[in-house]
């Protein structure tokens, strides 16, 4: 016998091992990842909400067109900084296409904030 060196099955059992470790830590670091990103959409959602409603606080009693609202407002407006980044991607989302729906209360100010467009900010799943 050689006692310089390891066997065959020592080193096949190691690599084993070794490679089930990984397969485990592989499959934990990507649902971090997804959440990661699901909590970045969410941010990103709250912010455009926050920016609307500072926009309607700002603009109340001016003749709001609330049928044909984008986020191109309130980057216009610097509510909202630009560009605004899909979290899932990393490509740049026109902000024209991100459609927002107000609904103000009878004093003007913001009640409900909705987005309806791109549907990866309605559910945030990616």
């Amino acid at each position: 016998m050689n006692d310089k060196g390891f066997t065959l099955i020592e080193l096949l059992v190691t690599i084993s091992l070794l490679a089930i470790i990984s397969l485990i830590s592989f499959v934990s670091i990507n649902k971090v990842i997804q959440q990661s990103r699901i909590n970045d959409c969410e941010t990103l959602v709250n912010s455009i909400k926050m920016a609307t409603s500072e926009y309607i606080s700002d603009n109340r009693y001016r003749n709001l067109d609330i049928n044909n609202f984008t986020a191109k407002k309130l980057i216009d407006g610097k509510y909202l900084s630009s560009p605004i980044i899909n979290p899932f991607t990393k490509e740049e989302i026109n902000s024209e296409s991100i459609l927002i729906s107000i609904e103000l209360n009878s004093d003007y100010t913001l009640k409900t904030a909705t987005i309806s467009e791109p549907a990866v900010l309605t559910n945030c799943e990616g």
